[in-house]
């Protein structure tokens, strides 16, 4: 009998951040991710992502 629930990843993401926004950079953001079809983490993730690469 096999198990139900979530696959296993590759790479665990077991680290939480927590940020304070004001309300109206909030909701740009939760558009910006809707209108891209993305998820608010995900937006998040690839900013970090820009940051890292491009730093020097």
């Amino acid at each position: 009998m096999s198990r139900t629930g979530r696959p296993k990843v590759e790479v665990k993401k077991e680290k939480i951040i927590t940020v304070r926004l004001t309300r109206d950079k909030y909701e740009k953001l939760k558009e910006y991710a809707q209108s891209h079809n993305l998820t608010v983490s995900k937006v998040l993730e690839h900013g970090v992502d820009i940051i890292l690469e491009t730093s020097i």
